[in-house]
């Protein structure tokens, strides 16, 4: 539920109406979490910070925020089973389209709003930051995790004790920092993907994939090598991708490549290895088990299971896998790229 609300708030949009069959109290959960989490955070280094003017409630924000809010929890349930397939994806084209529409016609007004609110706790504390910070370490690193755990719960409460105190500064100063920036440095390609009415092309595009990719074999829409590869080519025989998802196609090759080279070799290999034992010592013995489906490790989604189970959890294994997976999708579009000026 929580991975579904990140990404709406972080992409959100406008077309259809979301929340036809939400109920308000769900809503109100939703953002009765997000308040309380502004609270934590901003309680100490900014007090006058209210969410609820600066977001909630402003005209700038609240459409945007109560139709993510919709999304998310929608999504939770659309996606809460076993297996996703490309026809469950396919299902969900017309909300995420309208999401995009949104994100294009309401983010950059709103993100104004949040800067100029940011703006003046800076101008009324100057330890904003620092107190900012220590309010994270706080919450993160004293966390105490009860009742049910999820994978997701125990990697995210390790990852963040593996954390320091200046990893977590250069992570919010970089937010402040892109929060101080000007109207005119919003980032070029976002910028292009909305004046080109690319989130519609895109819609239409990939809901026209996704239905030729499923069937046959392509049963895992988390596998994308072998049946779903040879499907996806087809398709792309006789339909070109739109030049203006190309280029974040493009994007997202070179930032894979950058991670690879920074973490390949010895010392990515040993953060990984080390990042892999503290999680055969540490994690629950009854966890979620999506992450590791979609890690293509072939174990049953919510099944519990014991130490011995833990010996899949191997950073090379998993390394492997990603690499895999990822060269799979590079050479279909390698071999499918449009002709784009």
């Amino acid at each position: 539920m929580r991975a579904f609300v990140v990404f709406a708030i972080l992409g959100v949009a406008l077309g259809r109406e979301l929340c036809r069959n939400v109920k308000n109290s769900e809503i109100n959960k939703v953002l009765s979490s997000v308040r309380t989490g502004a609270i934590l955070f901003l309680g100490v280094s900014c007090p006058s910070f209210d969410i609820d003017r600066v977001v909630f409630r402003n005209k700038e924000c609240r459409d945007l925020v109560r139709q993510a809010t919709c999304y998310s929890i929608n999504a939770a349930q659309l996606y809460n089973v076993e297996v996703v397939n490309y026809a469950r994806l396919r299902s969900d084209m017309p909300n995420m389209e309208s999401l995009g529409n949104l994100a294009c016609e309401k983010t950059h007004a709103c993100v104004k709003e949040v800067k100029k609110a940011l703006k003046v706790c800076i101008e009324h504390n100057v330890e904003f930051l620092s107190d900012t910070i220590a309010s994270v370490e706080s919450f993160f690193k004293g966390i105490a995790w009860g009742g049910e755990r999820s994978l997701f719960d125990d990697l995210g409460n390790m990852a963040m004790q593996q954390f320091s105190s200046a990893d977590i500064r250069s992570f919010i100063e970089l937010q402040l920092t892109d929060a101080m920036k000007s109207e005119e440095e919003a980032p070029t390609l976002v910028q292009e993907w909305c004046d080109s009415g690319c989130t519609r092309e895109t819609g239409r595009f990939l809901s026209r994939l996704f239905r030729k990719m499923h069937g046959g074999q392509c049963t895992d829409a988390s596998v994308f090598c072998g049946a779903c590869a040879t499907r996806a080519d087809k398709f792309f025989e006789r339909t070109a991708l739109p030049c203006c998802l190309d280029k974040v196609v493009q994007k997202g090759i070179e930032l894979y490549g950058e991670v690879v080279e920074n973490y390949e070799g010895g010392y990515g290999l040993a953060i990984f290895g080390r990042y892999a034992d503290a999680i055969r010592a540490e994690l629950s013995q009854e966890i979620n088990l999506s992450l590791l489906v979609h890690l293509g490790l072939g174990l049953s989604y919510g099944q519990g299971f014991n130490s011995k189970s833990l010996k899949y959890i191997d950073h090379e294994i998993m390394k492997d896998i990603l690499e895999e997976e990822f060269d799979c999708v590079k050479h279909v579009y390698l071999d499918n790229r449009p002709v784009c000026e």
